[in-house]
């Protein structure tokens, strides 16, 4: 966890960093049994998180012209909600999606 966002926590919940640490470890925890069990996992009013299926494919080296397999695998894509994404942008009118 980045230290800053454990020192907001704290300083939010009024409790110490230890006892901040503790909870964004759990809040992670629960986070990825989540979305590992959710393909789409919704965090309402922060954004969903998607589990995508990224296909094999052969890649070149710039340089050395060598190729390179890439097996098929699993990625997470994340799509921010409305409430995010006016928070980032406050210039732009942004119409609430009910994530």
């Amino acid at each position: 966890m980045e230290k800053s966002l454990e020192i907001k926590l704290a300083e939010k919940l009024t409790i110490s960093q230890a006892e901040a640490d503790r909870i964004w470890k759990a809040l992670e925890e629960a986070l990825v049994e989540s979305i590992v069990e959710d393909p789409e996992f919704r965090l309402r009013g922060f954004g969903t998180f998607v589990t995508v299926n990224r296909p094999s494919q052969q890649i070149k080296h710039p340089v050395t012209g060598q190729t390179y397999d890439i097996p098929a695998y699993k990625a997470v894509d994340f799509r921010a909600s409305a409430r995010l994404r006016a928070a980032v942008n406050p210039e732009l009118q942004i119409e609430e999606d009910n994530d």
